[in-house]
C-alpha cells in the first residue's frame, strides 16, 4: 500500500514538471530563455511530452502490481530528470 502512495506522488511530480515545461515553452523561467532560443525552446517541448507520458504510464502503474512496471518507470524517469538537467544546464547564460 505504501509503494502505491509513493508511486501516486511520483505521478503528481512528474505530471507537474511536464506541465510546467510545456506551459514555458515560449516564457522565460528560472535563468532560460526558449522563447529567445529555438532549440532550447524545442528541448523543453520535447521532456515536458515525456514527463506527462511518463505520468500516465507511473499512473497505470499505479493500478497494475508488478513491482518489475513500477521500479522500470520510476528508473525511467530518474534517468531522463537527470538528462534533462543536464541539457538544460549547457543553456545556462553565463
Amino acid at each position: 500500500m505504501l509503494i502505491r502512495i509513493l508511486v501516486l506522488l511520483a505521478t503528481v511530480v512528474l505530471f507537474t514538471i511536464g506541465r510546467f515545461l510545456l506551459t514555458h515553452t515560449d516564457k522565460p523561467f528560472m535563468m532560460l530563455h526558449p522563447e529567445n532560443n529555438q532549440t532550447l525552446g524545442k528541448i523543453v517541448k520535447f521532456f515536458g511530452i515525456v514527463f506527462c507520458i511518463l505520468a500516465v504510464f507511473s499512473a497505470i502503474a499505479i493500478l497494475i502490481p508488478n513491482i518489475f512496471f513500477v521500479t522500470t518507470i520510476m528508473v525511467i524517469s530518474c534517468i531522463m530528470l537527470l538528462v534533462m538537467e543536464l541539457m538544460l544546464l549547457t543553456f545556462l547564460t553565463k
